[in-house]
Parts: C-alpha cells; sequence; structure tokens
C-alpha cells in the first residue's frame, strides 16, 4: 500500500497542476517528491526581495572560485599594491617636482600657472576612469595595463626634454595621467574579484602603494634632482616605471562576471540616491586631497624659512603616515565598516587642516598636520571604494568607481587651480592662510554628506556599514 501511495503521488507531481501551483492540494506538500520527479529544482513561489534580485548566488562564472582568499588573490592584490606605487605614488610625490619648479625653475612664473602641471596630471589620472571601466569590459587587463605602463614612461621620459609651462602640462600632466589611469583603477579594483572576506584589508594593502611609492618617488627625485638635475631625474623615473609596470601587468588578472552587462555605459546608476550621496561626498572629500601634497613643501619653505630638504621630507611623512592610516581603514573597515569608518577619517582629515596646520605656524604643527592628514586623508580613497564595494558588489565595480574618479578628477582640478589662485591673490604668495581654510572646509562638507548617506541607510549607530 504503501509503494502504490508513493506512486500516485509521483504521478500527481507531474501533472500540469503540481508543477504550476505545488500548494494547490493538501495532498502534495512536501516539495522534495516534487523535486525528484521533475526534472529542474524546485522553484519557490514566494516572491523575492530587491535584494535577492540584485545579488546572485556567484558574481563570477570563470571557475576560479577556490582561487578567492587564496594565495593567488592576495598575489594579485600584492601586484594592484606596486602599480599604486607607480600611478598614485609618483602623483603624491609631485610636490617635490611643484617645489622645484616654483623656488628654481620657473621662479618668475605664478604658482597658479606651474600648478596646472600636477592638477592636470591628477585630473587625468581620474577622468579617464570612465574609458577604463568601459574598456574593461571588452579588452584584457593585463594587455590594457602593459600599454599603458608603457606609454606613463614615455611620459616622463618626453617631460625631461621639455623647457616650457606648456610642454610639462602636456607630457607630465595630460599624457603621463591619462595613461597612469588604467593601472591605477585596474589595479585597486580587480583585487576586489579575489578577495571576499577581507576586503577593507585588500584595499589598505593596494592603496599603501601609493604611500610607500610617493615615499620614495619623493625621495629618488629630490636625490636626482640634487645630483643630476630635473631632465634626468625624470628619465630615470620614466625608465623605472616603464620596466616594473610592464612587468607586473600579466598579474592584473580581472574575472568574468556570472551577468553579462547588457549596456556598455551604463548611466542608470545616476537614479540611486546612494550613488549621487557618495559621488557628492567624493567630490568635497577627494578634491582638497591634493592640496597637503602641492603646498605643504612650498610653504616650510616660505613661510617657516626651512631648506627645500624638509619641504621633501614633509611628502615623505605624508607618505609613510598614509600607510599605516591605510591599514588602520582597512581593519576597522573589515569590523566596523567601511561608511561608519568614512565619516570618520574625513572629520579627522578636516581637523588635521584646521585644527593643526591653520592657526599654529611652526615646524612641529606642520609635521603633526602631515601626519595625521596622512593617516585619514590618504585613506579616503581607498574608503571610498570599499564603501562602493558594500552597496553594489565587485562585478562592475571598474565602471562604477571609474564613474566616481570622474567626480574626482573635476574636483582635484577646480580645488587645487582655485587653492593656488588664492595663494597668488590674497596670499600675495607667501600667506597660506585661504587655501588651507578653503581645502579645510571643504572636507568639513563632505564629511557631512557622509554623515548624511550613513543616517539614511540606517539611523541606528551600532549598524555595520
Amino acid at each position: 500500500m504503501a509503494a502504490q501511495e508513493s506512486l500516485k503521488s509521483l504521478e500527481s507531481c507531474t501533472s500540469n497542476d503540481c508543477t504550476t501551483t505545488p500548494y494547490s492540494s493538501t495532498k502534495h506538500l512536501n516539495p522534495t517528491i516534487c523535486k525528484q520527479a521533475e526534472s529542474k529544482p524546485y522553484e519557490s513561489k514566494i516572491p523575492l526581495s530587491d535584494t535577492d534580485k540584485k545579488q546572485p548566488s556567484s558574481e563570477f562564472d570563470d571557475g576560479l572560485s577556490d582561487k578567492e582568499d587564496g594565495w593567488f588573490g592576495w598575489g594579485v592584490t600584492v601586484a594592484g599594491c606596486i602599480m599604486g606605487m607607480l600611478t598614485l605614488g609618483v602623483t603624491r610625490a609631485h610636490g617635490v617636482y611643484q617645489e622645484h619648479y616654483v623656488l628654481t625653475e620657473f621662479a618668475s612664473t605664478p604658482s597658479a600657472t606651474i600648478a596646472w602641471i600636477g592638477s592636470v596630471q591628477n585630473m587625468m589620472l581620474n577622468l579617464c576612469g570612465v574609458a577604463v571601466g568601459v574598456l574593461s569590459q571588452v579588452y584584457d587587463s593585463r594587455i590594457m595595463c602593459a600599454i599603458s605602463a608603457f606609454t606613463m614612461g614615455a611620459a616622463f621620459i618626453m617631460a625631461s626634454f621639455s623647457t616650457q609651462i606648456w610642454q610639462l602640462v602636456l607630457t607630465q600632466g595630460v599624457l603621463y595621467g591619462a595613461a597612469a589611469s588604467f593601472p591605477y583603477i585596474l589595479g585597486v579594483t580587480v583585487p576586489l574579484h579575489w578577495i571576499k572576506r577581507r576586503r577593507g584589508l585588500a584595499l589598505a594593502v593596494v592603496y599603501m602603494g601609493s604611500g610607500v611609492g610617493g615615499m620614495w618617488v619623493s625621495l629618488l627625485t629630490t636625490a636626482c634632482i640634487d645630483k643630476y638635475g630635473r631632465a634626468w631625474s625624470q628619465r630615470i623615473l620614466g625608465l623605472i616605471v616603464m620596466a616594473v609596470g610592464v612587468g607586473l601587468a600579466p598579474l592584473i588578472i580581472s574575472r568574468r562576471p556570472a551577468k553579462r552587462p547588457t549596456r556598455l555605459l551604463d548611466l542608470s546608476v545616476f537614479g540611486d540616491w546612494r550613488f549621487l550621496l557618495i559621488a557628492a561626498g567624493s567630490f568635497f572629500a577627494m578634491g582638497p586631497n591634493t592640496v597637503p601634497y602641492m603646498l605643504m613643501p612650498t610653504y616650510v619653505a616660505q613661510v617657516l624659512k626651512e631648506g627645500t630638504k624638509l619641504g621633501s621630507l614633509v611628502v615623505t611623512i605624508i607618505n609613510v603616515s598614509g600607510i599605516f592610516g591605510r591599514f588602520a581603514a582597512g581593519v576597522l573597515s573589515d569590523k566596523l565598516g567601511p561608511i561608519n569608518m568614512l565619516v570618520v577619517w574625513v572629520a579627522l582629515a578636516a581637523y588635521s587642516q584646521l585644527g593643526i596646520w591653520l592657526p599654529f605656524e611652526n615646524v612641529r604643527a606642520v609635521v603633526a598636520a602631515a601626519a595625521l592628514f596622512g593617516v585619514t586623508g590618504a585613506s579616503i580613497v581607498g574608503m571610498i571604494l570599499n564603501a562602493l564595494a558594500t552597496v553594489y558588489g565587485v562585478t562592475r565595480i571598474t565602471y562604477i568607481s571609474g564613474l566616481i574618479y570622474m567626480t574626482y578628477s573635476v574636483a582635484s582640478l577646480v580645488v587645487v587651480q582655485t587653492s593656488s589662485l588664492m595663494l597668488d591673490t590674497v596670499g600675495h604668495g607667501d600667506v597660506y592662510t585661504w587655501p588651507i581654510v578653503y581645502s579645510g572646509l571643504l572636507l568639513v562638507v563632505a564629511g557631512l554628506i557622509f554623515l548624511a548617506l550613513r543616517l539614511k541607510m540606517s539611523a541606528r549607530i551600532l549598524d555595520k556599514l
């Protein structure tokens, strides 16, 4: 009898009534029997939430999930770290060239004019983020990194033969910045494809590269300028960037997403309030992010009347403290949430400008401000990327982060040029009060925007976001 009842149940389950409405009869309440009778898995009729619809069971379909969080993934992360040295690290050391141009090579030229070299470099580094995001969906990330690394080195070699400001803007600014955008953005986003559990730590490792790079590039550039001159310093740096970047390009291996994008240029995220708040906060936070690197070296020489070596040392302090700051930000973001820590870090970066650098006109205050800004301000860009990964996942993180970097490109150009113009006009070339106030207040606005994002996502303070 039991066997006959089971046979009847199986026959009933293969009928249209059972496959379309498995709960239509009290005789067929066991979905396991239906699953055995059907060739396809049992499908629940309970509506999925929006979160369930957006989050697939696996973000990638390349069969490499076993390598996530393993040695291979961390190897890609280290490669991204070194790419950060050659891209963001070099731009972070531009203050040494800025100091040389302002005080020596182009001493009669307004600093706002000279600042175009560094500001255009930063603008192109981030403005091309959208192109990187679009092309990364079509072309191999390794090939793009190799071609870009070769171009980066060539840009510095070409800059070594430049004798006019406009020539340096085109070579050291436009060409280098545009080429560096590819290994920079791919280097910080591709590791997120391989690391799931400790993404904050992975981003800390990647962005520590910019701190380490800024440190050794600053020291190398200063030593080479003193011994061989500006031209040879750029040739040496160009050859190093070219050789190391091309050699590491094969390790920047992106993964194939399970769900292919239907459009290469998808602007639907601009209708999401979370994206808009992150973009607005990034604009105000990342714009003044380059001001201490650009102005502190000349501040030390012009206001404190110290030597140029102390000015380059201040840039080194920012970069060295940034190494520890990025590590602390990564660990705390994994424990407390990237958006929570982003609010705290931006607030501390604002304090380094308005609470330490502005009111105290001495060497110890500048060193303290540089150290605190290095710990906090240098970590902001990585924390924003972690926040994007938390909100949107990592399958299209290169593309979405490229849109955010586009806002950064505009902000860095506007803020650096405005700060330099303030210094030349109301500051008469050697009074830094208004540029410091300006950059500090922008960070305050950024902190308030990120706080609004945090509270709108959840009003419960202890939530991990």
